[in-house]
């Protein structure tokens, strides 16, 4: 449809190098959309779209924000190493003469479109980023981090975040220092490699390390876990976060208080890997029942992780055993869309959550978007950018945006419902359902 043609081509321009409109570095209360160039009339456009969530604030559902030390030591290369653009495989430019040779391997990244079009428009620079301005846009961020309050005013002021869950995985459970702001989620993960002091998670955490435990009874341990996730919620904690999808597998299977108690100790003897599994099940599974007592939602890492065993479906049993615990299913499980699509529509307990779907590929969220639509209630869909600076933040918001106005005005053009409908439904997926969902 012309609409989508508009969006794609939108996004190819900005790789080209082709320059947008760019916002004032001082007038930061504009968010400026990108100039309509193919003269293409909608039924609902980008600037409606942002005006009507901007209305009540953005509660953003994921995030992973440097802490303030690290984002004011931002510089142009420091922001490409702390963006998705670092995992397309080709090593960030130190210098301005091997630019032009990295666009042109990864250029056309989704990743590196969103970030770009970001940059350009926060430092109101009138060329896209190319080799010959590299030395400018590093002059230009190096100078806006120098107020040690521009990471935040971008997202507060720019973004319109009214709150963000903050995952610190280097720090479960942190908000930051900023309270008013973020809202973090305490990452589970840790608690299913406790079964001995040599267990780690992909982060390098080990839950009795962490709080100086040292347990080799699994009725002692989860009751120690009852009181760690009570604890967190009481300050503060708005969910948890399991990320074992880049671990091991995220089936988890039934097993037993026996079972799990076969891996645990201090000895010599190594639990074997069959134990361990057993042992993650039944940690996990009791996380769920502490979650559904406690009414905290559960978000899972869905997808591309390990890869193996990481598709949403692999989720169906533990979440049909846990009917009253919520699970909010990341990333559109892609690039298994459909198995979300399956789950919440069948389960009542599965919330989707469309965090870093629009960084990956515009076009599979537009796919994802139009089709969950239609298999689901529309209070059941957040949004989160997942990002680790307040540019890329940004970029992800004006990539989800881009995606909505794409959708919503295919399905006001097809009749499929009319233009309040389709605000009412943006407005609840950027504002009012993770309030709901989350324990804010």
């Amino acid at each position: 449809m012309d609409t989508r043609r508009e969006f794609l081509y939108q996004a190819a321009m900005i790789g080209a190098g082709v320059a947008v409109i760019p916002q004032s570095l001082h007038g930061m209360g504009h968010r400026a959309a990108l100039s309509d160039r193919m003269n293409v009339k909608k039924t609902i456009s980008f600037d409606e779209i942002m005006s009507c969530i901007l209305k009540h604030g953005i509660i953003n559902s994921h995030a992973h924000h440097l802490k303030d030390a690290e984002a004011k030591e931002m510089n142009v290369k420091q922001i490409f190493q702390n963006s998705y653009v670092a995992w397309c495989g080709e090593a960030i430019p130190s210098s301005s003469d091997m630019v032009d040779k990295w666009l042109e391997k990864i250029g056309n990244r989704s990743y590196y479109v969103s970030l770009s079009r970001s940059l350009q428009m926060l430092y109101s620079m009138d060329e896209p980023l190319s080799g010959k301005v590299w030395d400018e846009y590093n002059l230009r961020i190096k100078k806006a981090h120098e107020n040690p309050q521009w990471h935040l005013e971008i997202l507060k002021k720019i973004c319109g975040y009214r709150a963000v869950v903050q995952d610190a995985y280097w720090d479960p459970g942190s908000n930051n220092g900023h309270p008013e702001l973020f809202k973090p989620t305490f990452r589970i993960s840790h608690f299913l490699y406790g079964y001995n002091h040599e267990g780690k998670d992909h982060n390098g955490n080990n839950s009795q390390l962490a709080y100086g435990q040292h347990i080799d009874n699994i009725k002692t341990y989860t009751d120690f876990m009852y009181r760690i996730i009570k604890e967190k919620k009481e300050g503060g904690c708005s969910s948890l976060k399991s990320s074992i999808a880049y671990d091991r597998t995220i089936e988890i299977e039934h097993a037993t208080a026996e079972e799990a108690q076969a891996a645990m100790g201090f000895g010599s003897n190594k639990p074997s890997a069959a134990n361990i599994k057993k042992f993650q099940d039944y940690v996990f599974d009791t996380i769920c029942d502490i979650a559904a007592e406690l009414k905290i939602p559960i978000q899972i890492h869905t997808g591309l992780g390990l890869m193996k065993g990481t598709n949403p479906m692999q989720l169906q049993s533990l979440i049909a055993r846990h009917k009253k615990t919520t699970f909010v299913l990341m990333h559109g499980g892609y690039p298994w869309m459909d198995d979300i699509c399956g789950l919440v529509h069948a389960y009542r307990n599965v919330i989707v959550d469309l965090c870093w779907l629009p960084l990956i590929s515009p076009s599979a969220a537009v796919r994802f978007l139009h089709e969950l639509l239609e298999v689901c209630n529309g209070n059941k869909i957040v949004w989160g950018c997942d990002t680790w600076t307040s540019e890329e933040s940004w970029g992800a918001l004006h990539s989800m945006v881009n995606v909505l106005s794409t959708v919503m005005d295919e399905k006001i053009s097809a009749g499929y419902f009319n233009k309040n409908n389709a605000l009412r439904l943006a407005e609840d997926m950027m504002c009012h359902n993770a309030k709901n969902w989350f324990c804010f």
